[in-house]
């Protein structure tokens, strides 16, 4: 039975009458949403354009505090700050104080290693 059957069966069927207690129940299921859906609806619904417009205001608003946002840091970005020749050189000794204290120097010897011998010593060291 392929397709074309089927819809002409179903179409020779007769209608038949949904049971009025039966379709309210149904009715009452397939609503969509629950109350705070429907209140939310009912809330929204008299002026759908004022909500429109108020969102456009919305996207306004932080588009031009995005754009505020970029303009004040690029003269953040180009302004240096002014010390003087002694300064520098006391900013250039204290790098080199910290590199020297996180550099590894050349005279500390590595750990000796110890054995690593499974078996048990005892108290004399045999």
């Amino acid at each position: 039975m392929n397709f074309d059957d089927f819809e002409q069966k179903l179409r020779r069927q007769p209608m038949r009458e949904i049971p009025s207690d039966w379709r309210e129940e149904i009715l009452s299921t397939a609503s969509p949403g629950s109350a705070a859906t429907k209140w939310w609806n009912e809330w929204l619904w008299p002026s759908p354009q004022a909500w429109v417009g108020l969102a456009a205001v919305w996207f306004v608003i932080l588009g031009l505090n995005f754009a505020a946002r970029t303009d004040r840091a690029r003269p953040q970005e180009a302004v240096g700050f002014a010390c003087s020749r002694q300064e520098l050189l006391e900013l250039r000794k204290q790098q080199l104080a910290l590199a020297r204290l996180i550099t590894p120097s050349e005279t500390t010897e590595p750990p000796t290693p110890q054995p690593r011998s499974d078996r048990r010593r005892n108290e004399f060291g045999v």
